[in-house]
């Protein structure tokens, strides 16, 4: 590790986030679903049943209509959030590096989760899941969370699509996954993305960037080092060159991002010289919403 993960994490709060679709939760928190439970959330009426919960019946509805009904309110569960990381070495680039961005993304919205009584489990790995920590739940539990992040590393050649693949075994149907990578795989990633949907989860991809990789400083003859593989490739940069770099970036980026417009996945751009928290606050209209 470079550096300390540390966050001005006491911005983050009040936020929690946004779940589009159902929920399939273990234990009472603070995610409504459709089923009918003890929350304050209103969900319907039925006419009054022997046994009822007399508390429960609605006597302003009574004084118009002359029946009993009850209220029906909706259940509270807690949520899963799912972190996938791609641990490959191209990852491990760029000043700050991007795997070290990742971790701070990683543990800024693992602490918007644990505030807000959701489970949290992360995964990191190349070909597949190398390290795992299994789901944690609580605000106890974020100093574990936090040293696990700090002990992750990305130095090995990745394959993507085969890295979603073995993560899709770990998670269940109805929960979140948020993946964070720099969508530098040989192999493309669609594949393993269409077997997370298959697999029922809501999806949120954050593309992480380094600036020298959107616009790189070089000029002339260089010899260009793959960072995984170690092969090397000699070429002349001049305007012509520089110029096809930029629109094949721009392209793969758009790609990423039309892939999950048409597929309704969330999907969020970010360049290592933003500040983690700066960059999930610019986001909260999306991605958020307020706890209290």
């Amino acid at each position: 590790m470079e550096r300390p993960l540390t966050l001005d994490l006491h911005r983050l709060d009040r936020l929690i986030i946004s779940f589009r679709g159902g929920l399939a939760g273990f234990y009472s928190g603070q995610r409504l679903t459709n089923k009918y439970g003890s929350s304050l959330e209103f969900a319907d009426y039925r006419p009054y049943l022997p046994g009822d919960d007399i508390r429960r019946i609605d006597w302003l509805l009574y004084g118009r209509s002359n029946r009993l009904y009850t209220r029906l309110n909706r259940g509270e569960v807690d949520a899963t959030v799912n972190f996938l990381l791609d641990g490959s070495g191209s990852m491990n680039w760029g000043e700050p590096s991007k795997g070290w961005r990742t971790l701070q993304l990683t543990l800024a919205l693992s602490y918007i989760s644990l505030q807000s009584y959701d489970r949290v489990a992360i995964g990191l790995g190349c070909h597949d899941v190398g390290t795992y920590l299994p789901p944690l739940y609580g605000k106890g539990s974020f100093p574990r969370l936090s040293r696990f992040l700090e002990q992750q590393e990305f130095n090995r050649e990745g394959d993507l699509n085969r890295l979603l693949a073995s993560f899709q075994k770990t998670v269940k149907p109805r929960q979140m996954t948020v993946l964070i990578s720099d969508f530098l795989s040989p192999g493309g990633y669609r594949a393993g993305l269409e077997r997370l949907l298959a697999a029922r989860q809501e999806l949120l991809l954050i593309h992480v960037a380094s600036p020298d990789e959107l616009e790189p400083p070089f000029a002339g003859p260089v010899a260009l080092q793959d960072v995984e593989t170690a092969r090397k490739k000699e070429v002349t940069v001049d305007p012509h060159i520089r110029e096809h770099y930029r629109q094949a970036v721009k392209e793969h980026r758009e790609e990423i991002a039309d892939f999950c417009r048409r597929r309704d996945i969330n999907y969020l751009f970010y360049t290592t010289e933003d500040d983690p928290v700066e960059f999930l606050l610019a986001a909260a209209p999306r991605l958020f919403k307020n706890m209290y």
